[in-house]
């Protein structure tokens, strides 16, 4: 067992922590001088779509009123140069309309960053949703709900990114080999690095809003697979068909100005062309509309990130290929199904489905594409999806990496080069929610050991607990650990520092710990660390004693090491009676106020704080 003096966060650290905020600032004001002068451009945009509408209704108006078939002529070339200019006028307005919601997500973005490394994290989702009193280790370690690890660490844009995330968290995969952790570390490393963060905020600033329901579109396979399209509508011959028809209709409306037609034929043409589409493509086209609703919301920000992972240098991509490579692979489709889904959309107006069809045939041609991508993704789709969801991880996880400089990175050691299952060997750890001010310990966990850590209320023992295993499930993740070193083998962990009644099932507090302990007997058939902090507080202090060491001589030929926190002195005996077991404590200072070191030290604690810090205050009731 080693011993150091603390050391708290340096000043070095603590400067680059201040630039950071003071950059993420930095990059919100610029963000803001820049949606200002997008919106004053998109007011530019809007007068000019204005003025070349106006000039196309006062160019076809000037045509019926013309005699020289020159001036016609003439008239009819402006007119069409107002509808392109229009047209493109309209198309750089919705880019920039577009691109000024993306820097205000982006500036958003930046200004959560910014209060996160204040120690404001409001603004993330605290997975709430995954807290599970019976876990064996989430719920004692702070991993799940307001102001939880979970928080901390989330920047997740899907819904299965968050769910993948709170999954990393709930488990320390013994099954997962020490290179595949280390795979995942040099991964989110690489996500890291400084030359990627403008991309990474980018990444994440698309979930800002709301997150890509990853779900639905996965939800929405099996609906896209029950949409037959007959071969009529799907081959290139309908392609070829309707090409015509469109080219058909414009040619004639051309030749009923100059009159060489009767001005009947090209509306008959156009209301032709509408009902062939209703008649022959109407029901497809319902089926898509039912599920293009459903993707409508989740297309254009999952294609956004599918770009951004396509933008990733082939440098960077490496570490990441396997997710990378997948995604370079989805971009067309997702292309593909973005746009359809947005005419889709833009068809529930009944006057553009009608122009679009009259003039057009746009139905068709829908219908046509939406054969041909869903034969080429719906079986690529799910695998898609999985590698945006994996990416997603691996951001939130990197971009905590990048926000904790101060953090280490931990050593995990194979299970085939380590005699001990259990190995735990910290250097200057501390507790990642308590920043500059936390102070750094020392410990060393081997197997089949038993420490036994006493000390006063508020002495720092269930923190330095829960340090010990937060640590552990980062290090396992492949995530930056709060300590100097951390050094461990792959193992388990069940913990039981937070238990609780529940009246509404008729469970009392003892009860809850008995089952709880239950539950921990079943759980130890591998090699676990346990975290224990007070076991068996719901009865006296005889029995509490009895019971401790009954169970802690049990567990002792189990594949087991334990850390179990305690105010009864007398449970310190047992390091007496066996060398597995190890004293250790946080010692406070009694003088005219309490100091409280937070720091552990071998032996057992001297001082108590109880009849101390109640005796002064029974003392200026006295006075009063």
């Amino acid at each position: 067992m080693e011993f150091s003096c603390d050391k708290v966060v340096s000043l070095h650290d603590m400067e680059t922590k201040q630039q950071l905020r003071d950059n993420y600032l930095h990059e919100a004001a610029g963000l803001q001088q820049r949606i200002s002068n997008l919106k004053a451009r998109g007011r530019g945009f809007v007068t000019g779509e204005i003025a070349s509408f106006l000039g196309l209704i006062a160019f076809i108006a000037t045509i019926t009123l013309s005699e020289s078939e020159l001036l016609k002529a003439a008239e009819g070339v402006l007119a069409a140069l107002m509808a392109v200019c229009y047209i493109i006028i309209r198309n750089k307005d919705t880019k920039n309309s577009r691109r000024i919601t993306e820097l205000e997500q982006l500036r958003l973005a930046y200004q959560q960053e910014e209060a996160a490394l204040g120690g404001d994290f409001s603004a993330f989702d605290d997975g709430e949703r995954f807290i599970d009193p019976h876990h064996p280790f989430t719920y004692d370690l702070d991993i799940f709900g307001k102001e939880s690890l979970y928080q901390r660490i989330n920047r997740t844009v899907t819904t299965l990114g968050a769910d993948r995330l709170a999954e990393s968290l709930s488990r320390v995969d013994m099954h997962k080999s020490a290179q595949e952790i280390n795979e995942c570390h040099d991964a989110i490393n690489t996500l890291a690095a400084n030359d990627l963060a403008d991309w990474r905020m980018e990444f994440i600033s698309c979930g800002v809003n709301a997150k890509i329901d990853t779900n639905a579109i996965l939800q929405s396979l099996p609906k896209l697979q029950e949409i037959t399209i007959p071969h009529y509508l799907s081959g290139r011959g309908m392609k070829i068909i309707t090409t015509l028809m469109s080219i058909g209709v414009f040619a004639s409306i051309i030749a009923a100005v100059y009159r060489l037609v009767n001005p009947m034929l090209p509306i008959m043409w156009v209301f032709v062309n509408f009902f062939l589409v209703a008649g022959l493509a109407g029901k497809y086209l319902k089926q898509m509309l039912t599920v293009g609703n459903q993707l409508h919301n989740e297309m254009q920000p999952l294609m956004r990130i599918v770009n951004l992972a396509n933008e990733i240098e082939p440098g960077h991509a490496t570490i990441i290929k396997k997710d990378v490579e997948s995604l370079q692979e989805a971009i067309s489709s997702f292309e593909i199904l973005a746009n359809i889904v947005e005419t889709l959309i833009l068809r529930t107006s009944d006057a553009y489905k009608f122009f679009a069809d009259a003039f057009c045939l746009r139905g068709f041609f829908l219908v046509n594409k939406f054969s041909g991508w869903r034969t080429m993704a719906t079986t690529n789709l799910s695998e898609w999806i999985e590698a945006v969801s994996e990416l997603d991880t691996l951001v939130s996880m990197a971009q905590m990496r990048y926000d904790h400089p101060e953090a280490g990175s931990a050593t995990i050691i194979d299970k085939e080069k380590s005699d001990e299952p259990i190995y735990y060997e910290a250097k200057g750890l501390w507790h990642p929610f308590l920043g500059a001010k936390a102070v750094r310990n020392d410990f060393s966990i081997r197997d089949g050991n038993f420490y036994i850590v006493t000390g006063a209320n508020m002495a720092g023992k269930s923190t330095f607990l829960r340090a010990l295993g937060v640590n552990y499930i980062l290090a396992m993740n492949g995530m930056p650990v709060f300590a100097e070193s951390l050094t461990v083998s792959r193992f388990k962990l069940f913990s039981s520092m937070r238990t609780s009644d529940d009246l509404s099932h008729g469970i009392s507090y003892f009860n809850a710990e008995l089952l709880r302990l239950q539950q921990l007997l079943e759980y130890i058939q591998q090699p676990t660390l346990l975290i224990l902090d007070e076991i068996l507080k719901g009865t006296n202090s005889l029995d509490k004693l009895n019971g401790s060491r009954m169970f802690l001589r049990a567990i002792t030929h189990k594949p087991v090491a334990g850390v179990i926190a305690t105010h009864d002195l007398e449970l310190a005996k047992m390091e007496q009676e066996s060398p597995q077991f190890h004293n250790w404590c946080f010692e406070i200072a009694l003088g005219t106020d309490v100091t409280y070191p937070y720091k552990i030290t071998p032996g057992v604690a001297k001082n108590q704080n109880a009849t101390y810090l109640l005796s002064r205050i029974l003392s200026n009731f006295a006075e009063k």
